[in-house]
């Protein structure tokens, strides 16, 4: 677990770098593209997704016996698809690659699902 709590600190690393570029020093280039929405919300779910992985690496410190690595697995996965797509179009909104964003939501949804039932099955008391 701990590859999952330094993947959810460089997610979030990422989140805030991308936030401050998109604020100031990308700000022009988002604009012409049309795409400051797509960024924003980019870098929300990115930020979302590295608490949640960090959230996990804690969960999984705490049970030991619930296997919490397919969630991190997909939310990894599914960050990738998703806000790392967003990012891309964010400058090549030409890009063939925005099939990858449904795909990526319907990952990220998996996993939060998934991440619901261990929790609602396995966690039986956090005292």
């Amino acid at each position: 677990m701990k590859t999952i709590l330094a993947t959810g600190i460089v997610f979030a690393f990422i989140s805030i770098i991308m936030s401050a570029l998109g604020s100031h020093a990308l700000r022009s280039a988002l604009s012409e593209n049309g795409a400051s929405e797509n960024f924003a919300l980019a870098n929300q779910f990115m930020m979302y997704h590295a608490l949640a992985l960090i959230l996990i690496a804690i969960l999984y410190h705490l049970f030991p016996s619930i296997n919490f690595h397919y969630v991190a697995y997909a939310f990894v996965a599914g960050s990738i698809m998703f806000q790392g797509i967003l990012y891309w179009k964010s400058f090549f909104p030409e890009s063939k690659l925005g099939f990858l964003n449904p795909i990526g939501g319907s990952v990220l949804m998996l996993a939060w699902l998934y991440f619901l039932y261990l929790v609602l099955k396995e966690v039986k008391s956090v005292g």
